[in-house]
């Protein structure tokens, strides 16, 4: 039993240590990568460079749930909290994605990708990541 405890704890260790690499790491997130938002409602996915229909430095929103409130995927290519680009699924019901919004960024640039839902003009509590363009 003893044995079995021992090696319990080196896994645990061993988990706590990747997940905390993985918290601390200071670089940007990069390929393709999706958010969640708050009572995973719908999802914000980023795509860093094109793959057959969709274009690369790409987000779309995806609204998953029945609740009344859309999903809105935007980013803040400079970091001073002025959104640059975004996309919703205002209008839409559940089940619905937007289409791929993309446009050219420097390369290895780092940018911060936010997921809200929205209900016309209110906001939910937002959602965010910095990922590499």
């Amino acid at each position: 039993m003893k044995t079995g405890r021992a090696a319990l704890r080196t896994l645990v260790t061993g988990a706590c240590a990747v997940g905390l690499a993985v918290g601390l790491q200071g670089q940007a997130w990069a390929g393709t990568v999706t958010i969640y938002a708050p009572g995973d409602a719908g999802s914000a996915t980023w795509n860093q460079d094109p793959s057959g229909s969709t274009p690369g430095d790409a987000i779309r929103a995806c609204d998953t749930k029945s609740d009344g409130w859309g999903i809105e995927a935007a980013l803040d290519y400079n970091y001073d909290g002025v959104i640059d680009r975004y996309v919703d699924t205002r209008g839409h019901n559940a089940g619905y994605c937007s289409p791929w919004k993309g446009g050219d960024l420097p390369e290895g640039k780092s940018v911060r990708m936010y997921v809200t839902p929205v209900k016309g003009g209110s906001y939910g509590p937002s959602t965010y990541i910095d990922v590499a363009a």
